[in-house]
């Protein structure tokens, strides 16, 4: 059995880009030939949404050659709560504590969101997975996993359905697609069995959710679970430390950057940082001519003052000779404090 699964698309009426992700999604699932496809919550970023592009999405979720399973996520669970019609093509779990959708040897148990994990929820879940020869557990989780609150995108106040791996393990399936994590594509193993599956948003809904966007295909048969490349508008950033010296290294680093991206969907921001040799207006100007369109931001000071003072030569010939850990870390701090001082006259010239 081939899956799809993507999750945190968060339909909007008011961002096309999302609806461009969705059609986007729909072409991927249909070139790569996939039996179901899997939505881990957030399909639509509000019940209003819903209401709005119903219509519209009906024609969107019909008539593929394949089937669309979607749960309810924080934002649209209250969407779904008369049954309506989105499409032939796809069904909303609605159920609780689960709904069982089974095809052939393998059983998707599909978990409508819920703010906790109690014990009956995952003595029910543990036996619908030993019930199976083939488990995939759909949910819309926060995971304790070292995450960042920046990492869930917009969901920063609060921690919905939290989980940790451990508990994932002992229930015991063999792939946990979830959603409710933006910021990138993260896949990892459970243990001896078992695959744990963040899509990530398969559009960028923020700043922070920086990076070419992925949907991940799993292949039961193969027991693989891989991203999916989505040509879908995305953010990205480069941040470029500058040493003095090192300006053309800089420039050629952010222009391959900006090249590599050239002809993408997507919003990009360059910081540059650090110091140099160079006149500051004229090495702003060499960035600004090749990061055309692109939000900078541009922070680098003119050290040359620092470079040429005896006290600093000294210092660094004895930085040289003692060969010292994060050597550039520190002539980084010198060089700051040292122009500082002249700038103040606390330092002769």
């Amino acid at each position: 059995m081939l899956v799809l699964h993507t999750s945190d698309v968060h339909l909007s009426k008011d961002e096309p880009k999302t609806i461009g992700a969705m059609d986007e999604l729909l072409r991927v699932a249909n070139e790569r030939s996939v039996d179901l496809m899997t939505i881990g919550g957030d399909l639509f970023d509000s019940a209003e949404s819903a209401e709005t592009l119903r219509s519209e999405l009906r024609k969107k979720f019909s008539n593929n050659d394949f089937d669309i399973v979607s749960i309810p996520g924080n934002h649209d669970m209250e969407a779904y709560e008369l049954n309506l019609d989105f499409g032939s093509d796809i069904t909303i779990a609605m159920d609780t504590p689960f709904k069982v959708f089974r095809r052939d040897d393998t059983s998707i148990i599909a978990l409508p969101f819920t703010d906790r994990a109690l014990e009956k929820l995952l003595s029910d879940l543990r036996q619908a997975a030993e019930q199976a020869k083939v488990s995939i557990l759909l949910l819309h989780c926060t995971l304790d996993m070292g995450f960042f609150t920046g990492d869930l995108g917009e969901e920063e106040a609060r921690n919905y359905f939290p989980i940790s791996i451990a508990t994932l393990r002992t229930l015991g399936y063999d792939y946990v697609l979830a959603g409710h994590f933006h910021k990138t594509t993260n896949i990892r193993k459970l243990g001896d069995k078992g695959w744990f599956v963040y899509p990530g948003s398969p559009v960028s809904h923020t700043k922070k959710e920086t990076g070419r966007r992925n949907a991940v295909l799993i292949d039961t048969s193969a027991e693989t679970c891989q991203p999916i490349p989505l040509q879908c508008f995305y953010c990205d950033s480069f941040a470029a430390n500058v040493r003095p010296g090192m300006e053309d290294e800089a420039v050629r680093a952010i222009e391959e950057w900006l090249k590599e991206r050239h002809g993408d969907d997507c919003a990009l921001g360059v910081t540059v940082d650090g110091f140099i040799e160079r006149d500051e207006k004229e090495f702003r100007s060499s960035i600004e001519e090749i990061a055309k369109g692109v939000e900078l931001d541009y922070r680098c000071r003119n050290v040359s003052g620092v470079l040429k003072h005896p006290l600093f030569q000294r210092f660094k010939k004895k930085l040289v000779e003692s060969d010292v850990e994060r050597g550039e870390e520190i002539e980084a701090k010198v060089i700051d404090v040292m122009a500082r001082l002249l700038r103040t006259r606390g330092l002769r010239a």
